[in-house]
């Protein structure tokens, strides 16, 4: 990334429900920090506390009280659980710590991430009372649909158009739960009902699909914008992994979830001479290493979790990767990284995944759900080296443009300069 430094730095306040390394949404949110960061800008964070915070430059004297939503349904403490329930919808305390904030501190734009739930959108009306500029990147679906992936019981569902939220309850669309979807849709119809969202200037979509999709839904069509993600392409990490040509494997990276397609992964992968690495953990863990055993199959490794060296060193060494998702993917960070690798992948044709995976040159589109098809995008490539080395080429040359630093910085710069904000 060039390092010119801004002539006129910004206090710029970044929003995000936890202020440390956890999920997909987090590399978007420490690298557009970094961005921020590299252009002389001073970042300011509001999260909730934790012991595993990064470093917040003193800040976290306004963070709030962390929620442990897992502990709360193992205690099964009704007192516990309205608590939480209020402050998930609209928290008192984000309010009042945004306002000591803002008080004592001069900003001069707010970026908002993933706030639902944890900080809510209970801020916004404090960020506008202080004349603060606000823009939030849309990672998820939660603001037009409660359950926040359109899946109800492993099947796409849209039914909450136009606004009517109780069909989320009436589906059962969060766990399985008539409760917790019952509250997910009344969180959706509190927002609304108050109308927080209209202290919002503009909703960055990084995807054509999600800018699509909020738009179909009538969801502020007039404060949409269309941008892209940024990823830091380390050129020392990339270079560092040393490549191992005594085995040939194919990778999947990512959760053990329903959503992601793993189920239909194994499917595709059954019976086949091609050996099949998975990484990372999930509530379907416990189900394929079960399946594993039980069936023999001695071409899947479940390797778990891996820290980000011994994943980048797995996914250099692999022939392609599969992203075999099932619900509508954004912008997914593990096609991002595997094409900044030089590598080929295989993808479902759904969300915002065909946007990075053109079908024939960067990598192959499979239909989303279709084991068969999968299975033979899986061999096509398997068996063509000069297609996989072709195809992983052409991936790094459009990646290295799409999501870099340079273009997206200008692509705030263009936004914010509408809202009077010079980066």
């Amino acid at each position: 990334m060039e390092n010119l430094q801004s002539q006129n730095p910004l206090n710029i306040l970044m929003v995000n429900w936890v202020w440390f390394q956890v999920g997909g949404d987090w590399t978007y949110v420490d690298n557009v920090r970094k961005l921020y960061q590299g252009k002389g800008h001073n970042v300011i964070p509001f999260a909730m506390k934790s012991d595993k915070d990064f470093e917040s430059y003193g800040y976290d004297k306004y963070f709030v009280d962390f929620i442990d939503y897992k502990k709360l349904n193992a205690n099964k403490s009704i007192v516990g659980g309205v608590k939480a329930l209020g402050k998930s919808i609209y928290s008192k305390q984000a309010k009042i710590n945004m306002e000591r904030l803002l008080s004592e501190t001069k900003i001069d734009i707010a970026h908002l991430h993933n706030i639902n739930h944890y900080i809510t959108p209970s801020i916004l009306p404090v960020l506008k009372k202080h004349q603060v500029p606000v823009v939030w990147t849309l990672h998820d679906y939660t603001l037009i649909c409660p359950e926040n992936s359109f899946i109800s019981h492993g099947s796409i569902c849209e039914k909450c158009k136009g606004g009517y939220f109780i069909q989320c309850g009436i589906n059962k669309c969060k766990k399985n739960s008539y409760m917790a979807s019952s509250l997910a849709g009344l969180e959706n119809y509190v927002h609304r009902y108050m109308n927080l969202f209209k202290h919002v200037d503009y909703f960055l979509c990084p995807s054509e699909f999600l800018y699509k999709k909020f738009y179909d839904f009538n969801f502020f069509r007039d404060k949409l914008r269309l941008t892209n993600l940024c990823f830091n392409f380390n050129r020392e990490a990339l270079a560092a992994q040393e490549k191992n040509d005594s085995e040939k494997y194919i990778l999947y990276v990512g959760r053990l979830e329903k959503i992601k397609g793993v189920s239909t992964l194994f499917k595709a992968i059954s019976g086949l001479d091609i050996p099949l690495k998975i990484v990372g953990g999930g509530n379907l863990l416990p189900e394929f290493q079960a399946h594993i055993k039980e069936n023999n199959i001695t071409n899947v490794q479940l390797l778990g979790h891996k820290t980000l060296p011994e994943v980048y060193n797995l996914i250099t060494n692999a022939q392609f990767t599969v992203c075999p998702s099932e619900w509508y993917e954004n912008y997914p960070f593990s096609v991002i990284e595997a094409m900044s690798f030089k590598k080929a992948i295989v993808g479902a044709r759904i969300g915002g995944i065909p946007e990075l995976i053109h079908d024939g040159e960067t990598g192959l589109l499979f239909e989303s759900f279709n084991a068969d098809d999968l299975r033979e995008k899986i061999i096509k490539l398997w068996n063509d080296d000069n297609m996989n080395k072709e195809f992983g080429e052409n991936a790094y040359k459009f990646i290295s443009n799409q999501v870099s630093y340079e273009r997206h910085y200008g692509i705030l710069k263009d936004i914010y300069s509408n809202l009077n904000v010079a980066l």
